[in-house]
C-alpha cells in the first residue's frame, strides 16, 4: 500500500465508512484515483465498496453473502443519516432488517448509553466492536436474507420496551400502507411496532412505487417518515394527511 492507502485504512477504523468525494479533497485527487485506490484496498479484503464510498470489511460480509451487487444509493445513505441524527443519549431503539435500516445503524453516534435491539445479524455485525449496548433477539434463520424471526422471536420482543423503532418495507402504498414479501415478517413487523413509543418509517422514495406480498400496517401506525425528495407531492400529501410527519434526506 501507498502512504494514501494507508490513510485511506486509518480513516476507516476511525469512521467505519468513508466517502469517494471527501477522500479526493483530502489528499487533492482526482475521484477516479481514489476509487482505483479503493478497488485495490477490497481486492485485499480490507474494505467493502459501496455507492460512492466503502466500508470496514467486517461490516457488511453478511450483507456481501446475501447480495454479493448490493449498494448503497445516495439517497439510501442520506436517509441513514438523518434517521440515525434523532438517536440522543440513553435512548433504547430498535432496528429493523432492511437495508435502510442498517445505514441507520452504520451512522449512530457512538454513545456508549444507547442501546440497539435488532434480528438483523448485518445490524449486530456492524455495531461490533462499537461502545453501543447490542441486543442481538434469537429466532430461526431466514433463508433468504441474514436476519432471525419466528415465534420465540416476537415471545421475546413481548418482553421489551423501546422509545423508537426503526422500520422499512419491501413495498409501500401512500393510501394502503406498508408491505413485505413473507407473511411471517410481517407478524414480526407488528409486533415491533407494538413495543415503539414512535415508529419511524426509512424508505426511499421508490418503495412508495410498489406493494408487496402482505400488508403489515397502515401509514396511520407510522409516526415519521425520512425519505428523499424525489417522493412525488401526491405521495407526500397521502401521507401527511394521515398524520405522518414527512422529513426529506438531502443527499447532496
Amino acid at each position: 500500500m501507498n502512504i494514501r492507502q494507508t490513510t485511506i485504512i486509518e480513516l476507516l477504523g476511525e469512521n467505519q465508512r468513508i466517502d469517494v468525494r471527501n477522500l479526493a479533497e483530502r489528499f487533492s485527487v482526482s475521484e477516479m484515483t481514489i476509487r482505483r485506490d479503493l478497488t485495490d484496498l477490497e481486492k485485499q479484503g480490507l474494505l467493502v465498496r459501496t455507492h460512492g464510498g466503502a466500508v470496514s470489511a467486517g461490516k457488511l460480509r453478511f450483507m456481501q453473502s446475501a447480495i454479493p451487487h448490493y449498494s448503497v444509493s445516495p439517497e439510501k445513505e442520506a436517509i441513514g443519516k438523518l434517521a440515525a441524527s434523532m438517536v440522543s443519549s440513553g435512548q433504547t431503539i430498535m432496528i429493523d432488517t432492511g437495508t435502510s435500516a442498517l445505514e441507520v445503524a452504520l451512522n449512530l453516534p457512538n454513545d456508549a448509553s444507547i442501546t440497539v435491539a435488532t434480528t438483523s445479524l448485518c445490524v449486530a455485525q456492524a455495531l461490533y466492536g462499537s461502545p453501543l449496548n447490542v441486543l442481538l433477539l434469537g429466532g430461526f434463520l431466514r433463508k433468504d436474507f441474514p436476519s432471525l424471526y419466528g415465534p420465540l422471536t416476537e415471545s421475546l420482543l413481548e418482553s421489551f420496551h423501546v422509545d423508537t423503532l426503526f422500520m422499512g418495507c419491501d413495498g409501500a402504498n401512500s393510501v394502503e400502507g406498508l408491505y413485505t414479501v413473507d407473511l411471517h415478517v410481517a407478524t414480526f413487523e407488528k409486533a415491533m411496532m407494538r413495543i415503539a413509543d414512535k415508529v419511524i418509517l426509512v424508505a426511499e422514495s421508490k418503495k412508495f412505487a410498489k406493494k408487496a406480498f402482505v400488508k403489515f400496517a397502515s401509514l396511520k401506525e407510522v409516526h415519521l417518515l425520512v425519505t428523499d425528495s424525489n417522493i412525488s407531492a401526491e405521495d407526500r400529501m397521502n401521507i401527511e394527511e394521515q398524520g405522518v410527519n414527512v422529513l426529506i434526506a438531502d443527499d447532496k
